[in-house]
């Protein structure tokens, strides 16, 4: 399968991961780019650990779209909005 065909699916389907995955929101063009990258460096892995059904249209398909997804997902984790650790100062004890 072509790589080119391979980026539209991840792109599709980082858009379409990204509607329905909440967290904190980037917007419409970092959601596509991250689901492309994804699908596309899952693909180029499954093929290099020498998995054969990555090679054929419906399972390339099937890892694009799961690599898309993983992406996004692991994207937003990462960029998760943490809580800030607030210190106080010490309170001397009253006497």
């Amino acid at each position: 399968m072509s790589y080119l065909f391979i980026v539209v699916i991840g792109a599709v389907a980082g858009w379409i991961a990204g509607q329905y995955i909440k967290g904190s929101e980037m917007g419409m063009l970092p959601d596509i780019i991250a689901g492309a990258v994804g699908a596309c460096a899952l693909v180029l892995f499954a093929r290099v650990i020498g998995i054969s059904a990555a090679t054929g249209f419906f399972m390339s398909f099937v890892v694009a779209i799961i690599g898309g997804a993983a992406t996004l997902y692991a994207m937003r984790f990462a960029m998760k909005e943490k809580p800030v650790v607030v210190t106080r100062p010490r309170r001397r004890p009253t006497r």
